[in-house]
């Protein structure tokens, strides 16, 4: 029974991964207005919420490269994999939200592990649950310790929301874990987000394949 949960699991998150981002945009931009709600200025957290979402196209893009004649090379991005979404004591509902909202938007499996916001997380996911969004896809552990979590096998990458100390605190804890290299994405600014308004934010959430057909 273990084996074909663990074998459904991986089953529905890589579903979710091989969506376009355009086809994810879509369950979340249902559920962009009660999560707005959660963040204490709804109106601010709709505007970024729709400005991550209005990159959905361009995640979507194919670009040919030039390559050997009669071989075709496509660059595209796809989800990095495993992603832990987590709000330091500091961090504030909007960011942690917009954070999480990156990470689904990109295709990943999402653990989000917000300890000071217990309930904002637990209606967040329900919300997105209700929006179509799998519990295999996105769950919450917020009754685990940080440090214990960030040792969970092939976690791909962690974007901390939270002030530079926290996010210094959790990139040293990675860095002494083993196995795979885990990058963290920081979301450090409380008040305007700038963080998640430059160009590369999303592309930090993916990585980047190519196929190649020789004929």
């Amino acid at each position: 029974m273990a084996k074909e949960f663990k074998k459904n699991h991986a089953q529905v998150c890589e579903a979710w991964r091989l969506l376009s981002a355009v086809e994810r945009s879509v369950y979340l931009e249902a559920a962009i207005p009660k999560l707005a709600l959660l963040t204490g200025d709804a109106n601010k957290a709709r505007r970024l919420f729709h400005h991550l979402l209005s990159a959905a196209p361009k995640l979507d893009e194919v670009q040919r490269m030039t390559g050997a004649t009669g071989e075709s090379n496509d660059l595209y991005v796809t989800a990095r994999g495993k992603t832990m979404v987590i709000g330091g004591e500091s961090a504030k509902a909007m960011a942690v939200l917009g954070q999480l909202i990156a990470a689904l938007l990109t295709g990943n499996e999402v653990i989000l592990h917000c300890p000071s916001q217990v309930d904002m997380c637990d209606e967040a996911a329900k919300i997105l649950h209700t929006a179509g969004i799998s519990d295999d896809v996105l769950s919450v552990a917020n009754d685990s310790q940080t440090v214990t979590l960030l040792h969970i096998e092939r976690l791909a990458q962690v974007a901390v929301a939270g002030s530079n100390a926290e996010v210094q605190s959790i990139s040293q804890e990675l860095a002494d874990t083993d196995g795979i290299l885990t990058q963290v994405i920081a979301v450090t600014d409380m008040i305007d987000f700038t963080d998640m308004l430059s160009y590369d934010y999303l592309y930090r959430f993916v990585t980047e394949r190519v196929i190649t057909i020789n004929t």
